[in-house]
């Protein structure tokens, strides 16, 4: 029983780094999750699986010997963090979860691989942003069928022997 408990509290602690980091990962590096599903299910995985999981840690702090008043403690802090976290999420998805890069159009084809474009993106916030989207020229790499990499192009250093310009 004693490893079950141990199994459930690392498990635990390892989906919430998970789900704390992945959201980093997103917004610190090129790589973008292109499946709208797939982050809509990540989303409900974390809205209602974080206070669970967070609720779970307490088979893991909270020990026999521990005294009452420390028990109490831990328990009300765990539920506490737990309620907590829903409002952490929604707030962080409207801070940052409501402005996006779009597609617009394929400018450029890398004649080696077809699974390299240049595209024109452009940025914007939805209902929340007033102002004209933000155009930009990126090289997007599809790594897998919905995982792709994106990184800043410059279109004047263009390669003709690379890139083939794609007619829209």
């Amino acid at each position: 029983m004693h490893k079950i408990k141990k199994i459930i509290y690392w498990i635990s602690l390892t989906l919430i780094l998970l789900l704390a980091v992945v959201p980093f990962i997103g917004h610190f590096t090129p790589l973008e999750i292109t499946n709208e599903n797939f982050l809509n299910i990540y989303e409900q995985i974390c809205f209602f699986g974080l206070p669970i999981v967070i609720l779970l840690t307490l088979i893991g702090t909270l020990r026999p010997q521990n005294s009452d008043a420390i028990k109490t403690i831990k328990i009300t802090l765990t539920i506490c963090a737990s309620l907590f976290s829903p409002i952490v999420l929604l707030s962080t998805f409207f801070l940052f979860g409501m402005c996006r890069w779009t597609d617009n159009e394929v400018l450029f084809r890398n004649l080696h691989d077809n699974s390299t474009q240049i595209i024109l993106r452009d940025f914007g916030c939805g209902a929340t942003d007033s102002g004209r989207p933000i155009y930009k020229v990126f090289k997007r790499t599809k790594i897998l069928p919905s995982l792709i990499w994106v990184t800043d192009f410059d279109t004047t250093k263009i390669d003709r022997q690379v890139w083939q310009r794609i007619e829209n």
